[in-house]
This record gives structure tokens, sequence and C-alpha cells, in this order.
């Protein structure tokens, strides 16, 4: 059966031209930021096990992979997401090695969705992961590289939208929920469904406490938001999560980066393993998060020993899809200095030529002269 070549897969794209020079550019711009916070890079497989990816997103996660078999029988699938890979390497080649290690990455993801019109399936995310520490400080530092990154890219209208997954497992031992639902109430809270969240929380215990944790999960804003929430919650891990947001944003404040600061109580991550801190990164305008991470100190247990770990990625094709929309994708996108061959001089100073103005650092491209 023939097909039409001029055809690609749904959810993929082609990059040509000055497309691939800003993509380039803002590739090399965010991981000269992370090699100057001392993070090493790492390259990652483009496929592995589908098990791998199981245990480090969850079961419903790892389902939209893209999946195939080996010779040998065994279920492989694209990578879904860079974080797992990093935690086997952590948890296996890297178990000697002194902590905290910091690692960076840059690379293509994959991931199904039903189809739609628009919906990318392939996506280059640039990433760090921060591991051993459980400490504040690995907390901050992640945010500030965050923000450094997009400072760089001249980018300074964002805002960071940070939660803690504490505060809601502590809502959901509170009420003494089973797995299914645990995720059910995740999802609800993740997509903002706020009324059938309070209508499955007062079918287990009663309107009072529904209305409370619908109130909780609508607080967004600066640092008066803890107060508010304080006096709505009883258990220890969503108290403990409020006081570890009201240190960050207090640090963030004397660091002067709190005007790009919010506290959103309702983020809860979107993956499963996050376990303390989460942010989202948005810039006005602009429909989607162009960055996420948080803190996942479970995650490296679930391929050896256990420790914590903290890390974010930046969408690279969100970053892109940014400054041109902005216009300020052609200061990065390296415009040529044409060097002409015509009748009057030969190729060996036409090159000479060229030669000079590569010297200079400058690009060139050689061009027959036209009547």
């Amino acid at each position: 059966m023939s097909s039409d070549l001029s055809k690609i897969p749904s959810g993929v794209r082609y990059f040509f031209d000055d497309e691939v020079r800003l993509r380039r550019s803002i590739e090399q711009e965010v991981m000269s930021v992370f090699f100057g916070w001392s993070y090493a890079e790492v390259m990652l497989p483009v496929f592995d096990y589908q098990d791998l990816f199981t245990r480090g997103m969850g079961r419903a996660r790892a389902s939209k992979t893209y999946r195939f078999t080996d010779r040998e029988g065994s279920l492989l699938a694209l990578r879904p997401d860079l974080t797992s890979l990093v935690a086997r390497t952590v948890a296996t080649r890297f178990a000697e090695r002194p902590r905290p290690l910091r690692l960076c990455y840059t690379g293509e993801i994959f991931r199904f969705d039903e189809p739609r019109a628009g919906r990318q399936y392939e996506f280059h995310h640039l990433g760090i992961e921060h591991i051993g520490s459980d400490r504040l400080e690995a907390d901050i530092e992640v945010l500030l590289i965050a923000i450094e990154s997009l400072w760089r890219l001249g980018v300074d209208d964002f805002r960071i939208t940070i939660g803690n997954a504490e505060f809601f497992n502590g809502i959901v031992q509170r009420l003494q929920l089973d797995e299914s639902q645990r995720e059910k109430m995740r999802t609800l809270v993740d997509s903002r469904n706020l009324s059938e969240l309070v209508a499955m929380v007062a079918s287990l215990t009663d309107q009072k406490h529904a209305a409370a944790l619908g109130q909780l999960m609508r607080l967004s804003g600066k640092r008066d938001i803890i107060e508010q929430a304080q006096g709505l919650v009883s258990n220890d891990k969503s108290v403990a999560a409020l006081n570890d947001l009201r240190s960050i944003f207090d640090i963030a404040a004397a660091l002067d980066i709190d005007r790009y600061i919010e506290i959103d109580l309702g983020d809860v991550g979107g993956l499963d393993y996050y376990t303390g801190l989460t942010f989202h990164i948005f810039v006005p305008d602009f429909g989607v998060a162009v960055g996420a991470g948080g803190r996942y100190d479970q995650l490296i247990g679930n391929f050896g020993r256990s420790e914590p770990a903290v890390g974010f990625s930046l969408c690279l094709d969100w970053l892109a899809q940014l400054l041109a929309n902005r216009g300020s994708a052609d200061n990065r996108t390296g415009k040529q200095r044409s060097v002409i061959l015509n009748s009057a001089n030969d190729l060996v100073s036409t090159f000479l030529e060229a030669k000079r103005t590569r010297l200079a650092g400058k690009s060139v491209e050689i061009k027959r002269e036209t009547n």
C-alpha cells in the first residue's frame, strides 16, 4: 500500500532555517545557565523499558507512551519524560558518587494523548535535577536557576506559581481516601473542577468540610494566602507544607525575586512522584506553562536507595514560540553577511574575504551575482 510522502505523522514537526537557529540559540543560552550553576550534562537514551517509566511516572501517565517490542520480546517505550531516566541512572551508575549531584539535560520526549487539532506528541525539554539534599536551599537554587534562564532569554514578565504536594497529601490523609478516591480527587483539583470536588468531599464527610476544601483550592496570591489557609487546615502534613511555602516566599522576598512568585494551593504537580514543592512557570497571553518542576523525594527509591531530589524542566518548543510571538526571535537567528562572487573576482579572493569574515566571528553566505 503506497502512502503520501508529503504528509507527516500527526503531533510531530519539522524545523527549518531561522526556526532551527532560534531553537539552538535558546538551548545554548539555557544550558549555559545550568553549567554556570555547576550542573553536569547527561545524555539519556531515547527509549528504554516501559516498566521504568511506569515506576517513575505512575501507571496512568506511563500508559500514554509510544510502546513497541524488541527482537527478544521485551516491551520498550519512547521516553515520555527525562526525570525517570535520571532517577534510574542516579540509583545505579551514580550510587557511589558524592552528594549532592547536580545533573542537567536537553532532549526530546514523546507523549501520546487523544488526537485533536494542534496537539503535539513530541516536545524538547531542557532541565536540571538536584539530588541528595532535602534542605530548603536546594529548592531555592532550582527556582533561581529557572528565573535566570528566563532572564537570559529576555523574558521578565513571567510568574512562577508554587504549591506543595504535601498540602494535598495531608488533606487526603485527613479524609482517609483509598487510592482510587485519591486519584479522582487529585484529577479534580488539577483540572480545577471545584464543583465536582466539593460534591465528592461532601459525600465522604459533610458539606462544611467540602466547602472549606473548595475555598482552599481557590486560594492563590502572595504571602497572605498562607495565613488564610492555616485557618482552614489542622493536619500536620498540610501545616508543615504551608510553613515551607512561607519560608520559600520569605527568602524570595529577601532575594528580591518575590515579584515573580505566587502561591497556588490548588497546584498538585500533575505527576504522581512529587512530594513537596511544586511549581509552574507562566507568561502573559500564552496558554500553557513554559516550564514546571518540584520535589520528588520518593522517586529514586523506586530504582534503589531512596534519596531526596528536586528539579525542573523548560519546554523549548513553548519558549521558541513565545519569543517568535513577541518579535524577539530575530535577535537570536544570526543573520548572515553575504559575500558576492562575480566576474570581477575569482574564487580565491572571494573565499579570502569569506575567511576574514568568519575569523571576525560573523556568519557568511556565498552568493553569485545576478544580472
